[in-house]
Order: C-alpha cells, then structure tokens, then sequence
C-alpha cells in the first residue's frame, strides 16, 4: 500500500470529506485529492501533521512494507481472508439464487390448483387443492429458509465487511480489483437475462386478460417468469456485492454502510407488520381464508417495500 492510499484509507476511516481534511492541513482540497491519485506528494511538516491528525507513525505513512506495530487501530482484511471470502461466496451464489427461485415459485401450485378445483372435469375438491399447495408452499420456504442459513453462517465472521469501515493488507485491493474486471462480463449476461424475463412475465397477463379461467393460470406463468429472472438476478448480484463489500463501494461505502443499518431495522419492521397483516387478513376473526386470494398482499407488499428503499435513499441524500 502506498502513501497515497494509505492517506485516503485513514481518512475514510475518520469519516472525513477531503475538504474536511484539507481545511484540518490549511490547505486546499485540491491538494488532498492530487495526494490521494498519486499525482503529488505532501511535504515532510505535512507528513507529520497527518501522522498526528490520524494518530498514526510517519515510518507507517512513508514506508511501503506496513509493519505490525505501525499499523491503525481497526479491522484488516488479509489477501487470504479475502481469498476465502470470495470463494465462499462464489459457492454459495448459486445456493442463495436457487433458494430465491424457491421463495418466488411456491405459491404457484396453490394458485393452480384451486382454479383448476373450480372446474368439475378436473375431479380436484377445493380442500384437496388447498392442501397440497400449500405443502409445496411451505415445503419450498422451509429448504429456502435452510439454504438461507448455511450459506449465512459459513460467512458469518465476515458479517464486518458490510456493517465496519475496515482497511485493506497489501495486495488485497489488487487482487479484487481484477476479480471484479473478470466478473463483469458474467455480471451484466446474467443481469440482462434477468431483467429480461421480468419485464416479459407480464406478457401472459396481457394475452389472457379476457378470460377468466386462465387469468389465473397467467399468474402462475408470470410468477415461473419471474423466478428464474430472479434466480439469475441474484446469481450475478450475489458475487457482485461481495467485491463490492471488500473495495467498499457501491452500497458499502462508509457512508452508505450506515445508510444500510437503518434500511434493515426499516425492513424489518415493515415485513413484520405485512406478515401481521396478512394473518390476520387470512386467519383473524373478519379474514377470508383464503390463502388463494391473499398472497397479493405480498406481491403488494414487495412492490410497496421498493418505493420506501427508494424514499429513504432520497432522505439521506437530501441530508448529506
């Protein structure tokens, strides 16, 4: 690491813009940002001003081989963690996808299956078809919930990577840096593919829309679509996010990392209260239950949850 990475990486860490620093230094801003791209070196008084300022040495500042006792205070991140990071993630991508797929196709068979209960040459009672789809509901989250955990727990102590500022050993930026560049084509086929199906599941809507009997049924192909769109959405997302975790950029920014501990405690409290409402609107004294026509609470639900992430981003901008 050098001194011109090593000067942005201790002020990121206090959380200071490079006006902030600079106004600390009495000098410009502009002089900070040639000192962080390389183009510039500050002068020996300056040294020692941000080696007090950062309270850090200035053989630690100056010289390329970090030692031990120079090092800040705070978490690092080695090459041979963030090696066994990386691979644990690229394992567990197609994990999480699948149990994303799960998630988004489980309530198809419960939709079917009590249309097709509606028509008597199908010889299915509404009783049996409502059994049996909700066995694949629930069949379906519970080894999604459990793929969920495990790929969850095996990167478990590297929980710090999207909730702490850390700084990066020697090599380490390097080395993700040119994972990324070879990921990118992979990244943006499977996000195309994605997207794609997505914006196609509505189609089925559309063509069936006077009839009533396959009303139905296009929901279920729309939600078939949707699955593998988000299968491969989160396939390519998965992967992404961890490089983005250890370079600390896009949505892992030190600011953005605080932004994203409010965003959790918001979402968990908002799919509580559309899981409350969804019982009771299917199970409470006044409910239809009918779980057949309830679920597009949840459709509502997950439409509704994107506008408020998009709400609270605009917040925190207007605040900054």
């Amino acid at each position: 690491m050098n001194l011109s990475e090593k000067i942005m990486l201790l002020r990121k860490k206090q959380g200071w813009s490079q006006e902030e620093l600079a106004n600390r230094l009495n000098i410009s801003r502009q002089s900070i940002s040639k000192w962080e791209s390389g183009q510039s070196q500050p002068d020996i008084d300056k040294i020692i001003l941000l080696s007090q300022l950062f309270q850090v040495t200035t053989d630690y500042l100056l010289l390329d081989q970090e030692n031990e006792e120079h090092r800040p205070i705070g978490i690092y991140l080695s090459l041979s963690q963030a090696q066994e990071y990386l691979t644990l993630r690229k394992q567990s991508s197609l994990k999480i996808a699948f149990a994303t797929f799960l998630c988004v196709i489980s309530p198809i068979p419960l939709i079917g299956l009590t249309t097709l209960s509606q028509y008597q040459r199908f010889h299915m009672t509404e009783n049996l078809s409502v059994s049996l789809g909700l066995s694949f509901l629930i069949i379906c989250i519970t080894i999604a919930v459990i793929l969920f955990c495990l790929c969850a727990f095996k990167v478990k102590k590297y929980e710090f990577l999207e909730k702490e500022d850390f700084s990066l050993e020697n090599g380490v930026k390097e080395y993700t840096f040119k994972e990324k560049e070879e990921y990118q084509d992979c990244y943006h086929r499977y996000q195309i593919i994605g997207i794609a199906l997505c914006i196609l599941s509505v189609l089925p809507i559309f063509i069936f829309l006077n009839y009533e009997f396959l009303e139905s049924i296009a929901v279920c192909i729309l939600l078939f679509f949707v699955s593998i769109g988000c299968f491969f959405l989160v396939l390519a997302g998965t992967y992404q996010n961890a490089l983005d975790k250890i370079l600390q950029t896009g949505d892992y920014t030190p600011k953005q990392k605080k932004n994203n501990i409010l965003k959790s405690k918001i979402s968990t409290i908002y799919w509580l209260v559309v899981t409350a409402i969804f019982l009771y609107y299917t199970f409470g004294k006044n409910g239809n239950g009918q779980m057949q026509y309830s679920w597009i609470i949840w459709a509502i639900a997950g439409v509704l949850f994107g506008v408020v992430m998009i709400v609270i981003d605009l917040i925190n901008k207007r605040r900054d």
